[in-house]
């Protein structure tokens, strides 16, 4: 199963700001502590046991840790350039316009002349 994706609140692609997504990936817990030793689970990734909004939200199903022992990994989506102005747009046709492209090629003609049924059966007979 993928990663959780948790996407931060409050900031908008459309704003020019960007947007923070938030993966939490392998367990980090350490279950052999209060021996003295040193061993993780094995769990690869943060898979919530509950929805959004309840307890099970922070409760990892795979290794039933909490989210914190989870590594956390956090990226930054930059937001889409901004759409172009119709100033822009129109300056840009202007400056490009179709007359400019080079016109098309002619079109090849096929003329096929079959040769005539006498021809041929005369030239078979000899």
């Amino acid at each position: 199963m993928a990663a959780q994706p948790r996407v931060g609140r409050g900031r908008g692609r459309g704003r020019g700001i960007p947007v923070v997504l938030v993966v939490y990936t392998a367990c980090m817990r350490n279950h052999a502590a209060t021996l003295g030793g040193y061993a993780l689970d094995g769990c690869g990734e943060f898979i919530p046991t509950g929805s959004a909004g309840t307890p099970g939200e922070l409760l990892c199903a795979a290794c039933n840790c909490h989210r914190n022992f989870h590594q956390r990994l956090v990226m930054e989506i930059p937001p889409p350039p901004p759409p172009p102005r119709r100033r822009a747009a129109r300056a840009a046709l202007r400056a490009n316009p179709a007359a400019d492209l080079p016109p098309p090629e002619p079109a090849v003609e096929m003329n096929y002349q079959l040769p005539s049924p006498a021809s041929s059966e005369s030239s078979s007979e000899s």
